[in-house]
């Protein structure tokens, strides 16, 4: 659903025991920031299992290789109702953001449950299918997990060295074409110090050239309640969509993350709830 409105059912009073439980299947219905129509995507039950994808980059002597989970949907299970329901949300951002010049996007979640990695990586690959030329970054550096669904056969320079060794340079961590018309920068061992190095010039420089080198950025994010840090990298990218998940996810820390986008002046572009 793509409505940045707030997320007050319609009709319902303002009490406690309302705005504290997490969204079922009925209060779902009436959440105004998922309507006019409902975008479901599985972050776990991810259907039948698909044979892994390998692709290949680079000579005999340097080679690397990426293996791809079946819980990338919209490869392994391109015909499942995940994975169409993740090619409409493409369809929504290539005809009202993309379209529009706007090449960035955070994909945040108020809480670690919400899916937002499962919904960043499907989405990328689903633009890169598209034929659009999409890059996608792990700036989750307190837990990443980018990896773990397109799994490189060995470590790569990463977000973390570059932000944090100015003799890396920006491209070096870019790897490019792991699938077609898809690139992805991993975030690297976790960090203490994420906090520090997002919030510095050189993490918005790289973004800055990110979103001129590619038709479209794909930053996946931390959970909102544990830390700041997708608040920061929001705020670069001045777009951001909020994923939510039934059963997961409190109205209210929808709304509160609704409300903290806006104050820092970004445009928060509609809600994604997972569903199944």
């Amino acid at each position: 659903m793509m409505n940045d409105s707030n997320p007050q059912p319609n009709g319902a009073k303002e009490d406690n025991s309302d705005m504290n439980t997490p969204y079922s299947e009925n209060e779902a219905e009436r959440v105004e920031a998922v309507e006019p129509e409902m975008i479901e995507a599985e972050a776990d039950a991810l259907g039948t299992p698909a044979d892994p994808i390998d692709t290949v980059v680079g000579g005999a002597q340097d080679e690397l290789r990426f293996r791809v989970s079946d819980k990338v949907v919209v490869l392994s299970d391109p015909t499942s109702g995940e994975a169409e329901a993740i090619a409409a949300v493409r369809t929504h951002l290539l005809a009202h953001h993309v379209r529009a010049g706007r090449r960035g996007l955070a994909v945040c979640a108020p809480n670690s449950k919400s899916g937002s990695t499962f919904m960043s990586v499907n989405l990328a690959v689903s633009l890169a299918r598209a034929g659009i030329k999409t890059l996608l970054i792990d700036a989750d550096m307190r837990s990443p997990a980018i990896h773990k669904m397109i799994v490189p056969s060995r470590e790569v320079p990463s977000l973390r060295d570059c932000l944090a060794d100015t003799n890396v340079n920006y491209g070096d961590i870019i790897q490019e074409e792991v699938l077609p018309s898809l690139s992805i920068i991993y975030a690297g061992r976790s960090s203490t110090r994420a906090q520090e190095l997002l919030s510095g010039q050189r993490f918005k420089s790289l973004l800055d050239l990110c979103m001129r080198e590619f038709e479209v950025t794909i930053i996946d994010t931390p959970a909102s309640n544990s830390n700041a840090d997708g608040r920061r990298i929001a705020s670069v990218v001045r777009y951001c969509i909020i994923v939510a998940r039934k059963d997961k996810t409190y109205v209210s820390d929808v709304e509160a993350l609704i409300e903290e986008m806006k104050s820092d002046k970004v445009n928060v572009i509609g809600t994604i709830l997972n569903e199944f």
